[in-house]
């Protein structure tokens, strides 16, 4: 059976081709002759009782890996068998609409993820949704607050290590990440207590330095890791920030956490998402627009775009029953 896909997503012309996963999982769908089209967050519309989508038809990949799209389709977006919603945060006010729009069609369309889940868990507490859940435990958790400069300033002062890392909640791509020193940041909590809303806090873990990893997880499984190490002199390990990614096992302990969170993903309805793990516990839980693909295919040589389209491919066949 061939499928009818749309991805909406970044402009073509702002991917890297060497590292998005958009693109890969846009590569392996049409390499098994499936129907792609492309689009970005304003142009899903609705329109008298349909949800419409301005898309532009896939037609072939350029040597440079940038593919080569047709001109733009107007399309009712129930005509499509899967929807992958691929869009990079920032998580706003057009991403919100983007997700209310679309999930008009979820019983129509299979998502990858589905937008009500996307507007309904967010990256960084998804951890802590884990936990009410039952599925992780208070140890898998890195200690966390949101809220006032005050109360950030009292929680600051119960944590025993000397560095704190503060990141806006609303942030991505290791973007704004600061670390300040636990004194430091206590004066600053108290004598510019607006500074620090909407801002998560936590402890600074050195396992930062040689253990963060990124688990890739479809459909309940973990499917691929890797270790991402931050440059010389740096703290922050995102690849889109300067880290790079090597290949170790896991521990004992991180697997465990790793069948939990897989199985909490399961339960949610989840069906990709990208798990950040310093040591072994859980800082975030991205779902958005997942990366890594390409990073664990150099490391390994393993395809896991290919397991995601096997993933649609059975749904929608389950879905044709």
């Amino acid at each position: 059976m061939k499928l009818r896909i749309f991805f909406v997503a970044d402009p073509i012309e702002n991917l890297r081709p060497q590292s998005d996963s958009s693109l890969a999982l846009l590569r392996e769908a049409t390499k098994r002759g499936h129907r792609a089209h492309w689009l970005t967050e304003s142009e899903v519309e609705y329109v008298n009782g349909r949800v419409m989508l301005r898309a532009r038809p896939f037609l072939s990949f350029r040597p440079d890996g940038f593919p080569n799209l047709g001109e733009i389709e107007i399309l009712p977006a129930e005509g499509f068998h899967v929807g992958f919603i691929r869009k990079d945060p920032p998580f706003n006010e057009d991403y919100v609409r983007l997700c209310w729009i679309l999930a008009l069609v979820e019983k129509k369309v299979f998502f990858v993820n589905k937008p009500s889940l996307l507007v309904r868990y967010h990256e960084k507490l998804l951890p802590l949704e884990g936990f009410a859940e039952g599925f992780l435990k208070n140890g898998d958790l890195i200690p966390t607050h949101l809220g006032s400069g005050p109360s950030a300033a009292a929680f600051v002062q119960n944590l025993k290590t000397p560095l704190i890392i503060s990141k806006p909640f609303l942030g991505h791509g290791g973007r704004n990440i600061s670390q300040v020193k636990r004194e430091e940041f206590i004066t600053r909590g108290l004598g510019q207590p607006e500074k620090w809303e909407g801002v998560v806090v936590q402890p600074f873990l050195e396992e930062v330095l040689q253990e963060d990893r990124r688990l890739l997880i479809i459909d309940g499984k973990l499917k691929g890791q890797f270790v991402r190490v931050p440059p010389k002199g740096g703290f922050i390990a995102n690849l889109a920030q300067g880290g790079s990614a090597e290949s170790r096992p896991l521990s004992r302990a991180q697997l465990s956490v790793a069948d939990r969170v897989a199985r909490f993903l399961k339960k949610t309805g989840i069906l990709f998402a990208g798990v950040d793990l310093i040591g072994s516990k859980v800082s975030e839980i991205n779902v958005t627009s997942p990366t890594g693909f390409l990073s664990f295919e150099k490391l390994t040589g393993k395809n896991l775009a290919s397991d995601v389209i096997d993933t649609i491919e059975r749904s929608a066949l389950r879905r044709k029953r």
